[in-house]
Protein backbone atom coordinates (compact mmCIF):
# COMPACT_ATOMS: atom_id res chain seq x y z
CA UNK A 1 0.00 0.00 0.00
CA UNK A 2 2.85 2.36 0.90
CA UNK A 3 4.64 1.75 -2.40
CA UNK A 4 1.42 2.53 -4.29
CA UNK A 5 1.05 5.83 -2.40
CA UNK A 6 4.72 6.66 -3.07
CA UNK A 7 4.21 5.91 -6.75
CA UNK A 8 1.19 8.22 -6.96
CA UNK A 9 3.10 10.93 -5.08
CA UNK A 10 5.96 10.58 -7.55
CA UNK A 11 3.54 10.83 -10.44
CA UNK A 12 2.01 14.02 -9.04
CA UNK A 13 5.48 15.47 -8.57
CA UNK A 14 6.39 14.51 -12.12
CA UNK A 15 3.24 16.12 -13.54
CA UNK A 16 3.92 19.26 -11.51
CA UNK A 17 7.47 19.40 -12.84
CA UNK A 18 6.25 18.99 -16.41
CA UNK A 19 3.79 21.83 -15.90
CA UNK A 20 6.58 24.11 -14.67
CA UNK A 21 8.71 23.06 -17.63
CA UNK A 22 5.89 23.92 -20.07
CA UNK A 23 5.38 27.31 -18.42
CA UNK A 24 9.13 27.98 -18.56
CA UNK A 25 9.20 27.06 -22.23
CA UNK A 26 6.38 29.46 -23.10
CA UNK A 27 8.05 32.19 -21.03
CA UNK A 28 11.22 31.71 -23.06
CA UNK A 29 9.24 31.81 -26.30
CA UNK A 30 7.58 35.06 -25.16
CA UNK A 31 11.00 36.53 -24.49
CA UNK A 32 12.12 35.62 -27.99
CA UNK A 33 8.96 37.13 -29.47
CA UNK A 34 9.45 40.35 -27.49
CA UNK A 35 12.67 40.91 -29.39
CA UNK A 36 10.96 39.97 -32.68
CA UNK A 37 7.58 41.73 -32.89
CA UNK A 38 6.98 40.40 -36.40
CA UNK A 39 6.90 36.85 -35.10
CA UNK A 40 9.06 33.78 -35.55
CA UNK A 41 7.67 33.10 -39.01
CA UNK A 42 9.56 36.11 -40.45
CA UNK A 43 13.00 35.14 -41.66
CA UNK A 44 15.93 36.69 -39.78
CA UNK A 45 19.66 36.41 -40.36
CA UNK A 46 21.09 33.51 -38.39
CA UNK A 47 24.50 31.90 -38.08
CA UNK A 48 25.29 29.11 -40.51
CA UNK A 49 23.93 25.72 -39.52
CA UNK A 50 26.43 23.00 -38.75
CA UNK A 51 26.68 20.07 -41.16
CA UNK A 52 23.89 18.10 -39.55
CA UNK A 53 21.79 17.70 -42.66
CA UNK A 54 18.94 19.71 -41.07
CA UNK A 55 17.45 22.72 -42.85
CA UNK A 56 16.33 25.19 -40.18
CA UNK A 57 16.99 28.62 -38.77
CA UNK A 58 15.89 30.88 -35.91
CA UNK A 59 17.58 28.71 -33.28
CA UNK A 60 17.21 29.87 -29.69
CA UNK A 61 18.59 28.09 -26.64
CA UNK A 62 16.08 26.99 -24.00
CA UNK A 63 16.51 25.62 -20.49
CA UNK A 64 17.77 22.03 -20.22
CA UNK A 65 19.57 22.32 -23.57
CA UNK A 66 16.30 22.57 -25.50
CA UNK A 67 16.21 24.55 -28.73
CA UNK A 68 13.70 26.33 -30.93
CA UNK A 69 14.34 25.30 -34.53
CA UNK A 70 12.58 25.97 -37.80
CA UNK A 71 12.04 22.86 -39.90
CA UNK A 72 10.39 22.18 -43.27
CA UNK A 73 6.88 20.78 -42.83
CA UNK A 74 7.73 17.72 -44.93
CA UNK A 75 10.45 16.82 -42.41
CA UNK A 76 8.04 16.88 -39.46
CA UNK A 77 6.07 13.68 -38.89
CA UNK A 78 2.93 13.27 -36.81
CA UNK A 79 3.12 11.57 -33.43
CA UNK A 80 2.02 7.91 -33.81
CA UNK A 81 1.02 8.03 -30.12
CA UNK A 82 -0.68 11.39 -30.23
CA UNK A 83 -3.25 11.97 -27.48
CA UNK A 84 -5.61 13.68 -29.94
CA UNK A 85 -7.31 11.66 -32.67
CA UNK A 86 -10.07 14.03 -33.80
CA UNK A 87 -9.40 17.43 -35.40
CA UNK A 88 -12.05 20.07 -35.98
CA UNK A 89 -11.63 21.53 -39.50
CA UNK A 90 -13.13 24.85 -38.31
CA UNK A 91 -10.38 25.18 -35.71
CA UNK A 92 -7.77 24.51 -38.41
CA UNK A 93 -9.28 27.29 -40.57
CA UNK A 94 -9.35 29.80 -37.70
CA UNK A 95 -5.76 29.01 -36.73
CA UNK A 96 -4.64 29.22 -40.35
CA UNK A 97 -6.19 32.69 -40.63
CA UNK A 98 -4.39 33.75 -37.44
CA UNK A 99 -1.06 32.38 -38.67
CA UNK A 100 -1.49 34.10 -42.03
CA UNK A 101 -1.87 37.41 -40.16
CA UNK A 102 0.53 37.10 -37.24
CA UNK A 103 2.71 34.09 -38.00
CA UNK A 104 3.26 31.10 -35.71
CA UNK A 105 3.26 32.56 -32.20
CA UNK A 106 3.97 29.39 -30.17
CA UNK A 107 6.42 26.66 -31.25
CA UNK A 108 5.28 23.04 -31.31
CA UNK A 109 7.01 20.32 -29.29
CA UNK A 110 9.00 17.63 -31.08
CA UNK A 111 11.81 15.13 -30.79
CA UNK A 112 14.45 14.16 -33.32
CA UNK A 113 12.99 11.34 -35.41
CA UNK A 114 14.24 8.04 -33.97
CA UNK A 115 14.73 6.37 -37.38
CA UNK A 116 14.95 9.16 -40.00
CA UNK A 117 18.07 11.29 -39.63
CA UNK A 118 17.38 15.01 -40.01
CA UNK A 119 13.60 14.65 -39.52
CA UNK A 120 11.43 15.33 -36.48
CA UNK A 121 8.49 13.71 -34.71
CA UNK A 122 5.82 15.93 -33.18
CA UNK A 123 4.88 15.50 -29.54
CA UNK A 124 2.10 18.04 -29.84
CA UNK A 125 1.29 20.89 -32.22
CA UNK A 126 -0.59 18.89 -34.84
CA UNK A 127 -3.23 21.62 -35.14
CA UNK A 128 -0.45 24.13 -35.80
CA UNK A 129 1.13 21.95 -38.48
CA UNK A 130 -2.22 21.50 -40.25
CA UNK A 131 -2.93 25.23 -40.00
CA UNK A 132 0.52 26.18 -41.33
CA UNK A 133 0.01 23.93 -44.36
CA UNK A 134 -3.48 25.39 -44.88
CA UNK A 135 -2.04 28.92 -44.68
CA UNK A 136 0.49 28.09 -47.41
CA UNK A 137 3.49 28.05 -45.05
CA UNK A 138 6.32 25.60 -45.58
CA UNK A 139 8.09 25.59 -42.22
CA UNK A 140 7.18 25.12 -38.57
CA UNK A 141 8.92 26.29 -35.40
CA UNK A 142 9.66 23.49 -32.95
CA UNK A 143 10.92 23.08 -29.41
CA UNK A 144 13.18 20.02 -29.47
CA UNK A 145 12.97 17.71 -26.47
CA UNK A 146 14.77 14.49 -25.54
CA UNK A 147 13.18 11.20 -26.53
CA UNK A 148 12.99 9.09 -23.39
CA UNK A 149 10.49 6.36 -24.36
CA UNK A 150 7.40 5.71 -26.47
CA UNK A 151 5.11 5.80 -23.45
CA UNK A 152 6.63 9.14 -22.47
CA UNK A 153 5.95 10.39 -26.00
CA UNK A 154 2.25 9.75 -25.37
CA UNK A 155 2.25 11.08 -21.81
CA UNK A 156 3.82 14.39 -22.86
CA UNK A 157 1.32 14.75 -25.71
CA UNK A 158 -1.53 14.16 -23.24
CA UNK A 159 -0.07 16.54 -20.67
CA UNK A 160 0.51 19.40 -23.13
CA UNK A 161 -3.03 19.08 -24.50
CA UNK A 162 -4.41 19.13 -20.96
CA UNK A 163 -2.48 22.35 -20.30
CA UNK A 164 -4.16 24.18 -23.19
CA UNK A 165 -7.08 22.47 -24.96
CA UNK A 166 -7.78 19.01 -23.60
CA UNK A 167 -8.72 16.27 -26.00
CA UNK A 168 -12.19 14.72 -25.79
CA UNK A 169 -13.01 11.40 -24.07
CA UNK A 170 -13.40 9.92 -27.56
CA UNK A 171 -9.81 10.99 -28.35
CA UNK A 172 -8.70 9.33 -25.12
CA UNK A 173 -10.62 6.15 -25.88
CA UNK A 174 -8.83 5.64 -29.21
CA UNK A 175 -5.43 6.59 -27.77
CA UNK A 176 -5.73 4.40 -24.66
CA UNK A 177 -6.86 1.41 -26.68
CA UNK A 178 -3.81 1.92 -28.92
CA UNK A 179 -1.49 1.96 -25.89
CA UNK A 180 -2.91 -1.42 -24.84
CA UNK A 181 -2.86 -2.88 -28.36
CA UNK A 182 0.80 -1.88 -28.84
CA UNK A 183 1.73 -3.42 -25.50
CA UNK A 184 2.97 -0.13 -24.02
CA UNK A 185 0.65 -0.77 -21.07
CA UNK A 186 -0.89 -4.05 -20.02
CA UNK A 187 -3.97 -2.93 -18.10
CA UNK A 188 -6.39 -0.04 -17.81
CA UNK A 189 -5.13 0.44 -14.26
CA UNK A 190 -1.66 1.25 -15.63
CA UNK A 191 -3.19 3.99 -17.79
CA UNK A 192 -4.87 5.46 -14.71
CA UNK A 193 -1.58 5.50 -12.80
CA UNK A 194 0.37 6.87 -15.77
CA UNK A 195 -1.92 9.88 -16.16
CA UNK A 196 -3.11 10.36 -12.60
CA UNK A 197 -6.79 9.79 -13.42
CA UNK A 198 -9.28 7.41 -11.80
CA UNK A 199 -9.62 3.82 -12.99
CA UNK A 200 -13.37 4.43 -13.31
CA UNK A 201 -12.69 7.23 -15.80
CA UNK A 202 -10.47 4.95 -17.87
CA UNK A 203 -13.05 2.12 -17.79
CA UNK A 204 -15.93 4.38 -18.83
CA UNK A 205 -13.86 6.06 -21.54
CA UNK A 206 -12.62 2.89 -23.24
CA UNK A 207 -16.18 1.50 -23.09
CA UNK A 208 -17.11 4.07 -25.77
CA UNK A 209 -15.32 1.93 -28.35
CA UNK A 210 -17.97 -0.76 -27.86
CA UNK A 211 -20.54 1.47 -29.60
CA UNK A 212 -21.42 0.75 -33.25
CA UNK A 213 -19.14 2.33 -35.86
CA UNK A 214 -22.00 4.48 -37.18
CA UNK A 215 -22.50 5.99 -33.71
CA UNK A 216 -18.77 6.66 -33.27
CA UNK A 217 -18.67 8.37 -36.68
CA UNK A 218 -21.47 10.72 -35.63
CA UNK A 219 -19.73 11.42 -32.32
CA UNK A 220 -16.50 12.31 -34.16
CA UNK A 221 -18.30 15.28 -35.73
CA UNK A 222 -19.05 16.83 -32.31
CA UNK A 223 -16.81 15.09 -29.75
CA UNK A 224 -17.11 17.95 -27.26
CA UNK A 225 -20.77 16.98 -26.73
CA UNK A 226 -19.83 13.59 -25.33
CA UNK A 227 -18.15 13.88 -21.96
CA UNK A 228 -17.15 10.85 -19.90
CA UNK A 229 -20.51 10.56 -18.11
CA UNK A 230 -22.65 11.34 -21.17
CA UNK A 231 -20.70 8.78 -23.17
CA UNK A 232 -21.06 6.17 -20.46
CA UNK A 233 -24.84 6.68 -20.27
CA UNK A 234 -24.90 6.24 -24.04
CA UNK A 235 -23.08 2.89 -23.77
CA UNK A 236 -25.68 1.71 -21.23
CA UNK A 237 -28.58 2.87 -23.42
CA UNK A 238 -27.03 1.08 -26.41
CA UNK A 239 -27.71 -2.27 -24.70
CA UNK A 240 -31.47 -1.63 -24.99
CA UNK A 241 -31.65 0.16 -28.35
CA UNK A 242 -31.29 -1.02 -31.92
CA UNK A 243 -28.83 0.91 -34.10
CA UNK A 244 -31.32 3.40 -35.67
CA UNK A 245 -32.69 4.23 -32.21
CA UNK A 246 -29.16 4.70 -30.85
CA UNK A 247 -28.21 7.02 -33.73
CA UNK A 248 -31.35 9.04 -33.04
CA UNK A 249 -30.26 9.43 -29.41
CA UNK A 250 -26.77 10.54 -30.50
CA UNK A 251 -28.40 13.21 -32.70
CA UNK A 252 -30.59 14.36 -29.79
CA UNK A 253 -27.56 14.78 -27.54
CA UNK A 254 -25.96 17.09 -30.12
CA UNK A 255 -29.02 19.05 -31.30
CA UNK A 256 -30.65 19.47 -27.87
CA UNK A 257 -27.32 19.86 -26.06
CA UNK A 258 -28.39 17.25 -23.51
CA UNK A 259 -26.53 17.01 -20.20
CA UNK A 260 -25.34 13.71 -18.76
CA UNK A 261 -28.22 13.93 -16.25
CA UNK A 262 -30.75 14.26 -19.08
CA UNK A 263 -29.21 11.36 -20.99
CA UNK A 264 -29.31 9.29 -17.79
CA UNK A 265 -33.05 10.04 -17.43
CA UNK A 266 -33.66 8.95 -21.03
CA UNK A 267 -31.67 5.78 -20.49
CA UNK A 268 -33.61 4.97 -17.30
CA UNK A 269 -36.91 5.45 -19.12
CA UNK A 270 -35.74 3.14 -21.89
CA UNK A 271 -34.80 0.44 -19.39
CA UNK A 272 -38.03 0.65 -17.38
CA UNK A 273 -40.08 0.82 -20.57
CA UNK A 274 -38.76 -2.60 -21.60
CA UNK A 275 -40.12 -4.23 -18.44
CA UNK A 276 -43.46 -2.43 -18.21
CA UNK A 277 -46.31 -4.03 -20.19
CA UNK A 278 -48.23 -1.57 -22.30
CA UNK A 279 -51.96 -1.38 -21.55
CA UNK A 280 -54.01 -2.42 -24.54
CA UNK A 281 -56.92 -0.33 -25.80
CA UNK A 282 -60.21 -2.26 -26.01
CA UNK A 283 -63.62 -1.51 -27.51
CA UNK A 284 -66.87 -2.99 -26.16
CA UNK A 285 -70.21 -3.36 -27.93
CA UNK A 286 -73.36 -4.14 -25.91
CA UNK A 287 -75.77 -6.79 -27.24
CA UNK A 288 -79.34 -5.84 -26.39
CA UNK A 289 -82.80 -7.31 -26.95
CA UNK A 290 -86.12 -5.68 -26.08
CA UNK A 291 -84.26 -2.96 -24.21
CA UNK A 292 -82.30 -5.43 -22.08
CA UNK A 293 -78.55 -6.20 -22.35
CA UNK A 294 -78.07 -9.89 -22.99
CA UNK A 295 -74.32 -9.88 -23.69
CA UNK A 296 -71.28 -8.03 -25.04
CA UNK A 297 -68.70 -8.16 -27.81
CA UNK A 298 -65.13 -6.95 -27.05
CA UNK A 299 -62.11 -6.38 -29.29
CA UNK A 300 -58.53 -5.33 -28.47
CA UNK A 301 -55.75 -3.70 -30.54
CA UNK A 302 -53.76 -6.91 -30.19
CA UNK A 303 -56.44 -8.68 -32.26
CA UNK A 304 -58.21 -10.49 -29.47
CA UNK A 305 -62.05 -10.75 -29.73
CA UNK A 306 -64.41 -11.98 -26.98
CA UNK A 307 -68.12 -12.74 -27.25
CA UNK A 308 -70.34 -13.33 -24.26
CA UNK A 309 -74.07 -13.66 -24.72
CA UNK A 310 -77.05 -15.24 -22.87
CA UNK A 311 -79.46 -17.17 -25.14
CA UNK A 312 -82.10 -19.10 -23.12
CA UNK A 313 -83.68 -20.54 -26.31
CA UNK A 314 -81.83 -23.83 -27.13
CA UNK A 315 -82.57 -23.55 -30.86
CA UNK A 316 -81.26 -19.99 -31.06
CA UNK A 317 -78.18 -20.96 -29.05
CA UNK A 318 -77.55 -24.03 -31.25
CA UNK A 319 -77.93 -21.92 -34.41
CA UNK A 320 -75.32 -19.37 -33.17
CA UNK A 321 -72.87 -22.08 -32.16
CA UNK A 322 -73.30 -23.82 -35.54
CA UNK A 323 -72.66 -20.54 -37.33
CA UNK A 324 -69.48 -19.87 -35.34
CA UNK A 325 -68.19 -23.41 -35.85
CA UNK A 326 -68.77 -23.09 -39.57
CA UNK A 327 -67.07 -19.66 -39.60
CA UNK A 328 -63.90 -21.06 -38.06
CA UNK A 329 -63.96 -24.50 -39.65
CA UNK A 330 -64.52 -26.41 -36.44
CA UNK A 331 -65.25 -30.13 -36.82
CA UNK A 332 -68.19 -31.83 -35.13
Amino acid sequence: MSSKIDRKAAMRASLSAEKKDVNARFATADAVLAERPSGLAVAVPTPAVADSGRAFSAESPLPNQQQIVRAPLEKVHENPLNARYIYNPDVVKELAASIATRGQMVPASAIEHPTIVGDYLLIDGHYRKKALASAGQHTIDLVIRRHESDIELYRMSWLLNEERNAQSPLDNAFAWRKLIDKGLVQTENQIAELLGVSLSTVNKTIALLGLPTAALDKMRDRPEKFGVFTGYELTLAAKKLNEPELLELVDRIVVEDLSSRQVSAIRTKIETGDTRKRKETSRQYKIQRTGQQIGSLKEWDSGKVALEVLLPDPKERAALVAELRSRFGLAD
